[in-house]
């Protein structure tokens, strides 16, 4: 089995047209079909089915791919990096991210290795944290970026933020200016809208409500943060968000935030990667630019809540 056989079985996989594989690869279609029909031979597995409209895997084809798709992008990755020793940061980064960190970080991120680093490849997908750590796990992401609720030996972690979680409300719903902190109890009474019990925003509010021996029951759930932000601003229900979700809204003047009882609740977000795969240059690259960018966002949080406070007070 060579390293070309599978770069081409790979390209065939994910193309699904011999046609469209060759053009990709730069060469001519009998070349790939031959290449393809060696791997076969070899692996004594009928890897596609030719169907009218394309070439379909098979379930060997299916595990074929799954297995041989983070190999390939280790290597090539490591042959990249061999290359550049010269200190240009090159290679592929696959990453997973929690909606916040896509919502906040993302875009400046993006636009750094744009400009900074165009040789770099970065595929970014979005999802649950456990969702995200089975990726990480079964070697599909190269790392992820989540909300890290307990200690993960499986996993190597890096923390990127930290940061306190708030009582948001809009125009219509907003808590008397006389309340400093509100209490864990009071909450059980409001209207609340919250992330569903898949979020790991939500794990961490229901352990801090436990704590206190208590329990919340939302009316409402919304797992998209930019939406429970959006509709709390135009209605007269409350939500608990972290700082970097009403950074927009508490800037524009539509927001208004109350901090929680002691001891309040904060969440650690973190960037986890196999311990059998240490971050390539670019990767590290990437999380050291989302954790500087979330910390630019949570500090300008603190500045915005104490000018609100200043103009309701007036």
């Amino acid at each position: 089995m060579e390293l070309r056989q599978l770069k081409y079985f790979i390209c065939l996989y994910e193309e699904g047209s011999v046609t469209r594989a060759a053009q990709r690869l730069n060469i001519v279609q009998p070349a790939l079909s031959a290449q393809i029909a060696k791997l076969e031979e070899e692996f004594g597995q009928v890897l596609f089915e030719r169907t009218p409209k394309g070439m379909k895997p098979t379930d060997a084809g299916n595990q074929a791919y799954r297995t041989f798709q983070p190999l390939l992008s280790k290597l090539l990755e490591a042959r990249h990096g061999m290359i550049n020793l010269a200190g240009e940061i090159t290679g592929r980064v696959s990453v997973g991210l929690i909606a916040s960190a896509t919502t906040t970080a993302l875009p400046d991120v993006l636009q750094f290795f744009t400009q900074n680093h165009p040789e770099v490849e970065i595929y970014v997908t979005t999802g649950y944290t456990q969702d995200l750590i089975d990726s990480v796990l079964s070697g599909t992401l190269d790392l992820a970026v989540i909300n890290q609720n307990r200690q993960l030996d499986s996993l190597a972690s890096t923390g990127v933020a930290d940061e306190s979680l708030f009582v948001v409300t809009g125009g219509p719903s907003r808590l008397s200016d006389e309340i400093a902190n509100v209490r864990f109890q009071d909450l059980q009474r409001m209207k609340l809208v919250l992330p569903s019990r898949r979020h790991g925003l939500r794990t961490l509010i229901d352990q801090a409500f436990a704590a206190c021996g208590l329990s919340l029951k939302p009316r409402l759930e919304i797992d998209d943060l930019l939406a429970i932000e959006e509709f709390v601003r135009h209605s007269d229900w409350v939500s608990i968000l972290p700082a970097i979700a009403i950074h927009d809204g508490l800037k524009a003047g539509v927001l208004h935030v109350h901090s929680l009882e002691s001891p309040g609740i904060s969440r650690h977000v973190a960037c986890v990667h196999s311990h059998r795969c240490p971050l390539s240059p670019a990767a590290r690259l990437f999380v050291e630019s989302i954790s500087k960018n979330m910390l630019a966002t949570i500090e300008a949080i603190e500045f915005y809540k104490g000018a609100n406070v200043f103009l309701q007070a007036r």
